[in-house]
């Protein structure tokens, strides 16, 4: 005897299975927050610029420097890029002996392609272009905008210079693994690595004493957004995946010592404090501490963050980070990335501006509310593209990339 399932049922379970989330990986529960973490500094930062800069809302001055300040949430996916890309990669070798080149491309291109190709697309077709916008299109559809000139008169997606960045870096990451394979022993290879990563900040000193590298009004382009100035995160981020592949449980039992943690978290914390007072310095040494914060500071100081974050203990902290509502929100962290500006130019700035000028609030209290209905508007967003294109993508991606 059968028994059929009735079709409600069925019908149920295919739209269940139509709308949830496809969930990233969960290997490092607690790196999730700290994506989180980094969505809603980033998401902040943008909503400060396009008010205080480009819409002159009546923002404090103090206020808009102190939110400027927490620029390196950016740098954050930089690190934990390379170290989630570079894990996959070593177990990929330890498992079977080879990278799976192929393999590796067809899923970035997938995770990564479809979305960005939508969104642009979409900003292209509803947008009066300026004549540079429509030239310097065929370099956003290749991911080459951090090589161009960043202002939003000449890109429509000025932001996609981050997504530019990390696919240089996936083109070019499996090459560095070969490297690596080419060379005997743990010394030479974090070598060759730290020697990589060090290079990205004499690149920068070397545009810092070059007598037109500054005060030409490029040096954001010249020395934040280029690939080879800015890849000393990814790779910092690679590093890490090293060291915690071979000395996984040695690091743990290190940590175990309250003096080892301290001793791991003093050099981030010291970071931090510079990052968040750039003018400690004065005001004349202000461009030389971006030289250093620019990638060097910040890849020592989430570098100490994540191995206490993964090494550390079971302690409040990792358990916070680790919240199952940080997974789901870092899985949609890609798409609020693409929209998030948009829709703060399209829905929040004129609602800030209404509140302020008709309403008569203060920036106090409609800089956090804006900040707050951003991060929920794309969120909505994001989950309508994750369930449209990421899931079908991403889909297709298992079958070819088996």
């Amino acid at each position: 005897m059968t028994t059929s399932v009735p079709v409600a049922a069925t019908q149920t379970d295919s739209l269940r299975s139509f709308l949830e989330l496809d969930l990233l990986d969960n290997r490092y529960p607690a790196l999730h927050g700290m994506r989180v973490l980094g969505i809603v500094s980033v998401v902040q930062w943008h909503v400060t610029q396009i008010f205080k800069i480009y819409n002159n809302l009546p923002m404090s001055q103090a206020w808009a420097t102190t939110s400027m300040s927490v620029f390196f949430g950016m740098d954050m996916f930089f690190v934990l890029s390379g170290f989630l890309i570079g894990s996959i990669l070593l177990r990929s070798i330890e498992t079977s002996g080879s990278q799976h080149v192929k393999r590796f491309y067809l899923r970035r291109v997938f995770r990564t392609f479809p979305s960005y190709y939508l969104v642009l697309t979409f900003l292209v077709v509803t947008t009066a272009l300026t004549a540079n916008q429509r030239h310097n299109l065929p370099f956003e559809y290749t991911y080459v905008t951090n090589y161009m000139s960043n202002h939003r008169d000449n890109v429509v997606m000025p932001w996609g210079w981050s997504l530019a960045l990390e696919e240089q870096f996936y083109l070019v990451v499996p090459f560095l693994f070969f490297a690596l394979r080419k060379i005997v022993g743990d010394v030479g290879r974090l070598t060759m690595l730290v020697g990589l990563w060090s290079s990205t900040f004499f690149t920068r000193l070397l545009l810092y004493l070059h007598p037109f590298g500054w005060g030409s009004g490029t040096e954001f382009v010249d020395m934040y957004i280029r690939t080879h100035t800015r890849c000393d995160t990814l790779v910092a981020g690679i590093i890490l995946a090293y060291v915690h592949y071979r000395w996984r449980a040695p690091i743990t039992a290190w940590l175990e010592s309250p003096r080892a943690r301290a001793a791991l978290a003093l050099p981030s914390l010291a970071c931090l404090w510079i990052l968040l007072q750039p003018t400690m310095f004065g005001e004349r040494a202000g461009r030389l501490v971006e030289v250093f914060s620019w990638g060097t500071l910040t890849s020592i100081m989430y570098f100490g963050w994540v191995l206490l974050i993964l090494h550390g203990g079971d302690g409040w902290v990792r358990r916070a980070l680790s919240a199952p509502i940080f997974r789901r929100i870092a899985t949609l962290g890609y798409g609020v990335y693409l929209v998030h500006i948009p829709v703060c130019y399209a829905l929040i700035t004129p609602r800030a501006r209404d509140l302020v000028d008709r309403g008569g609030w203060s920036m106090t209290a409609v800089w956090p509310l804006s900040v707050a209905v951003l991060v929920l508007a794309s969120l909505a967003f994001s989950y309508v593209l994750h369930v449209l294109v990421e899931k079908p993508s991403l889909k297709l991606r298992d079958r070819l990339a088996r």
